[in-house]
């Protein structure tokens, strides 16, 4: 392999998005629809190979730093090599590894922390790169999150999707990217080398999440599409019709990104509960096994709140008649990646600006916004606004039963149920997103909401301990940074890492 160890930034440096689960999770793990988008709440990973024989892995946000000999992985590459041959089209056998990575990592099968996870998924990875590619260097991976673990925004596909990206990138398995996913000039992938990071990633995932259903790992890869419709910014929460980030996934199937998104804001309140996303899948697929008929009606409620729910948000006619995205690249049912534009700046209040957009250093302070469409009117932003009072009616009722579906799958949680009856007294009502039992829940707020409503509502939540987050939804999936980012401008120590992450030509 031809390897670039001059780079200019000094490593190689990927990022993934996080994701939101409108509706339909548990669902579509046994085959049914979900609706999905993307989050601007990202996780980092920088790459070095390293100099003296060692692989390290860093994730400092998790306590983790783990060193291991490069040698020890050659010979196992080298068994895998003569014993097992190479499924091209297919990521790498996880009957066939994971016994070779837990001996190799230290991993003991009965651990199952975060912690032990996320090192068993790196070494997963790694032998399934080493396997096609015996002649890796050895490399120093640092992971960085600015989304959180264990809420169920999406954390865990994000790692794999940014392991698996880098690792297949510095073997030379996926070429450099070619596409220009944002303003800044981060780069993102052609279709199918996505897709083949989708694979191992959902691959990687389930050894965290037990049964996966690659919805994590796909929203992570591809990101979701959004659109310069140009509507005013909200400070504090997030705005969904400025992005248009949002899609219906259903295993088996491409997605289907969803366009021209009625004008409704969202927030997400972290309940500070940390759950553990293969005991809930596990308590639900007990309660499938002990109750079949009964949960799987419920799976077919789930799946017809999904379905509606995308007919809801869906409003191909506004293209079709001129007043929505003129410049659009969505790909309808496809999976290809996007760009759009995102300026930063800082806001502090709750009040809806006229201000293009962004985003504020803290998490409780992202928007989104833009140039209206100059096909606009007075006489259309009035239909408008009625149609989404109706529009968030619909939806607001569609989470109330989903979270009552979901509580009855057994992964509910007392700080959730907290959260519901605070939110309810307003007239709103959330559903959990992820996998239930703690961690986020989200809302869809109705139009207009008078400031000083919004102002009650956060003081509300945060009186009870929990944090209040708005990102917008939509945003580039898995990018390779063109500069380093923020988060990796310490230097790195010399001792273990004197060269660059490789980058095949």
């Amino acid at each position: 392999m031809h390897r670039n160890t001059t780079s200019q930034h000094g490593g190689l440096f990927v990022s993934a998005p996080g994701k939101i689960i409108l509706f339909g999770e548990h669902a579509v793990v046994y085959g049914r629809t979900a609706i999905a988008g993307s989050i601007d709440l990202r996780t980092y990973v920088s790459l070095y190979t390293s100099a003296d024989g060692r692989i390290y892995l860093s994730l400092p946000d998790l306590g983790v730093e783990k060193t291991w000999m490069l040698k020890d992985l050659l010979k196992a590459a080298d068994r895998l090599a003569a014993e097992y041959p190479i499924e091209e089209d297919q990521p790498p056998s996880l009957e066939i590894l994971v016994p070779i990575a837990r001996k190799l990592s230290g991993s003991c099968e009965d651990q199952c922390g975060v912690q032990h996870l996320a090192i068993l998924a790196f070494w997963y990875l790694l032998l399934g790169v080493a396997h096609r590619k015996r002649d890796l260097l050895a490399v120093k991976a640092t992971v960085r999150f600015k989304l959180p673990s264990c809420v169920g925004l999406g954390s865990s596909g994000a790692y794999c999707v940014c392991i698996a990206t880098s690792l297949l990138q510095t073997a030379g398995l996926i070429p450099p990217p070619s596409i220009v996913a944002d303003e800044q000039g981060n780069l993102t992938w052609e279709e199918d080398h996505l897709d083949i990071i989708r694979k191992w990633a959902t691959a990687a995932e389930s050894l965290i999440h037990g049964r996966a259903s690659g919805l994590d790992a796909a929203v992570c890869t591809f990101g979701s599409h959004y659109r310069d419709y140009g509507y005013q910014s909200f400070t504090h929460l997030g705005y969904v019709g400025c992005f248009g980030g949002v899609a219906s996934f259903k295993p088996g199937h491409r997605i289907e990104h969803l366009k021209n998104l009625p004008d409704l804001r969202v927030i997400l309140v972290n309940s500070k509960v940390e759950r553990n996303t293969a005991r809930m899948v596990q308590t639900v697929k007990e309660r499938l096994k002990k109750f079949p008929e009964v949960v799987d009606a419920m799976f077919g409620s789930i799946d017809a709140i999904s379905l509606d729910a995308a007919k809801i948000l869906h409003r191909p006619l506004l293209e079709e008649n001129g007043g929505g995205d003129t410049g659009s690249t969505v790909q309808e049912n496809g999976l290809g990646p996007f760009g759009g534009n995102m300026v930063e700046q800082d806001h502090h209040s709750l009040q809806p600006t006229r201000t293009a957009s962004v985003r504020s250093s803290s998490l409780s302070s992202y928007v989104g916004g833009g140039k209206r469409n100059s096909s606009a009117s007075v006489i259309s932003a009035t239909s408008e606004k009625g149609e989404n009072v109706d529009t968030f009616s619909k939806l607001n009722d569609l989470c109330r039963i989903n979270n009552q579906l979901l509580i009855a799958l057994g992964v509910g949680h007392p700080k959730v149920d907290l959260i519901c009856t605070t939110l309810a007294r307003y007239g709103i009502h959330p559903k959990m997103t992820g996998a239930g039992g703690g961690g986020s829940v989200f809302a869809f707020l109705k139009p207009n909401t008078p400031q000083t409503l919004l102002d009650m509502i956060d003081g509300e939540l945060r009186s009870h301990g929990f944090e209040v987050w708005q990102p917008p939804l939509g945003g580039p999936g898995v990018v390779e940074h063109q500069t380093r980012p923020e988060l990796f401008q310490t230097p790195v120590s010399s001792t273990q890492c004197s060269t660059p992450a490789s980058k095949h030509k």
